[in-house]
């Protein structure tokens, strides 16, 4: 076997945990063997980590779901008390409306009616004083 060149040798499809595989290290310039075990190892090692990663936050995104369910399911109650507020809101704006327009008419039109003051009657017309009694 010493005198076979790599390319000459016979290829198999699937290596064993025992198989020797040949390696080159090219910056020490020494060849080296290795099985196929040990060759894989730091990869099954990463494949566990990244599985337990993924397991992790799998659970991590069920739990905030199931979070943001009962969430959901107890807000409910909130949201009628919103849409309780917001009537009443609503019901307070029209009546505000309504006495802006009563402000605004009484100003546009001005005071009409007598006003007495320490027995002194001021009688206004449309906001104009016409008469002190």
């Amino acid at each position: 076997m010493a005198d076979t060149k790599v390319s000459d040798l016979n290829s198999i499809t699937v290596a064993g945990s025992n198989d020797i595989l040949y390696i080159v290290n090219p910056t020490a310039g020494t060849s080296n063997k290795i099985t196929y075990a040990n060759l894989f190892n730091s990869v099954n090692t990463s494949i566990t980590t990244l599985t337990n990663t993924v397991d992790l936050f799998t659970a991590e995104v069920i739990d905030l779901s199931g979070r943001f369910i009962d969430t959901n399911n107890n807000l409910s109650p909130v949201e009628t008390e919103v849409r309780e507020v917001s009537a009443n809101v609503f019901g307070l704006s029209g009546e505000l409306d309504e006495l802006s327009d009563d402000l605004e008419a009484t100003i546009g039109v001005g005071l009409s009616q007598d006003v007495t003051i320490s027995g002194t009657t001021l009688t206004f017309l449309s906001g104009v004083l016409t008469q002190v009694t």
